[in-house]
């Protein structure tokens, strides 16, 4: 049994399901797939990230997260190096062509979020992206 459609937690499934779907089809004709362009965003977003870390952000068990980063490392768009304070962990690091994938996919994701939020206020923004990182910090708190 899922989430009741209409409850809170079943809007927001489903509308972030759609927005990343519909990213997803616009980024396709790049070459990146869903998994390929967030691997990448969180790489991004993090400096010197762990394998394992990636895989907690991105809620994936270890071994997928090995395997899109074994196509993403042959795709020359990341390397992994030897943790310097671990020895028996690798950080995940963006090389030039992942960086450069970046920009399309910042500007893609942006022109989606303008379509998605135009006929909103200002104040409904805000006030949307406020109670959504208050129910954020209330999980992490957890």
């Amino acid at each position: 049994m899922g989430l009741p459609p209409e409850s809170f937690s079943g809007v927001l499934h489903e509308t972030a399901r759609l927005w990343r779907t519909e990213l997803d089809r616009r980024l396709r004709p790049l070459g990146l797939s869903q998994a390929k362009w967030r691997m990448l965003f969180h790489i991004a977003c993090s400096q010197d990230c762990t394998q394992a870390e990636l895989a907690a952000r991105l809620g994936v068990e270890a071994p997928t997260v090995v395997g899109l980063l074994d196509r993403l490392a042959a795709d020359k768009l990341i390397e992994r190096r030897e943790s310097a304070t671990d020895r028996r962990s690798k950080t995940v690091h963006l090389l030039k062509a992942g960086e450069a994938l970046l920009k399309p996919i910042n500007q893609m994701a942006e022109q989606l979020s303008d379509e998605l939020l135009a006929g909103f206020s200002a104040e409904e923004i805000a006030c949307s992206r406020a109670v959504l990182k208050r129910i954020r910090d209330h999980l992490v708190a957890l």
